[in-house]
């Protein structure tokens, strides 16, 4: 079980779980309150700090104030190096498939449907949702990708992971076919644009998306929003005021947890009930 001395009178269910053979699929989870089939689900994942235990814990108290769950995967540097990119850097392992199984695996153990869940992340994590986001539409209700070092563009004459050229994606995959209505929600931080050594720079990402996360953000945010031309899903972009690449300060001085969980329209428990 996790514990967090800061947090008090939280009544839900908080634990960690590893399962499968060979290739582990690890993930921490909160499971709220009287949670049931319909209980809303929130993916948040991690960034190369590989802090999947921190994001649950963050998480959970938003959560149980809208009556969510939370799945944070933890994918390890020994079996899922590159997770940013879905599939791994040995070629063979796919983390798409991985969150895919642990989203099943969830919903077998507690009840709660995660046939459609809401998808966040942060730094790679945010890399990761957005491209999770793209191949499996038709999984993921919202996505927010917040503080991510680089984005796949919606250009269907470039190769994945840069573009979305038909089945140049992980082991020959195309996009869903819904990608273009699965909302999109931008996140960073204001002083979050500088060049630095875990930045990918390589000059196709450089010519295309700039440098620096806010600059990159705001190219995908104009790419995503010209290529829907005001149909499908919707495409935000929130800049953080003062704010660097710090997921810890992110929480505590912006509620980043409150604001993903507002993007994905969950409503506190007792405002959804004086609503019905």
């Amino acid at each position: 079980m996790i514990h967090d001395p800061n947090v008090k009178a939280l009544c839900g269910i908080s634990g960690y779980r590893s399962f499968g053979e060979g290739t582990p699929r690890q993930y921490y989870y909160f499971v709220p309150a009287n949670a049931g089939p319909e209980t809303p689900v929130v993916v948040s994942v991690h960034g190369i700090s590989l802090n999947a235990a921190e994001h649950m814990v963050r998480m959970r108290v938003m959560a149980e104030r809208t009556g969510a769950a939370v799945i944070a995967p933890w994918f390890s540097r020994q079996h899922y190096r590159g997770y940013q990119k879905l599939l791994c850097r040995d070629g063979e392992t796919r983390a798409d498939l991985a969150l895919i199984d642990i989203l099943d695996d969830f919903a077998r153990r507690h009840g709660i449907d995660s046939s459609k869940v809401f998808v966040s992340g942060f730094s790679g994590g945010g890399q990761f949702a957005h491209r999770f986001a793209l191949f499996h539409a038709d999984r993921v209700a919202a996505c927010a990708t917040c503080a991510a070092g680089w984005y796949t563009f919606p250009d269907c004459e470039v190769a994945y992971p840069l573009g979305t050229e038909a089945g140049s994606g992980p082991e020959a995959l195309s996009p869903h076919p819904d990608a273009g209505k699965v909302p999109m929600h931008i996140l960073v931080g204001s002083r979050d644009d500088v060049a630095e050594p875990s930045l990918n720079m390589t000059p196709e990402v450089v010519a295309m998306q700039g440098v620096g996360r806010v600059t990159r953000a705001k190219a995908w945010h104009a790419a995503m929003t010209a290529q829907r031309g005001g149909k499908g899903g919707e495409v935000s972009l929130t800049i953080l005021p003062k704010l660097g690449h710090d997921f810890g300060k992110a929480m505590e001085r912006h509620a980043l947890d409150r604001i993903v969980f507002e993007k994905f329209a969950l409503r506190r428990v007792e405002e959804a009930r004086s609503a019905a």
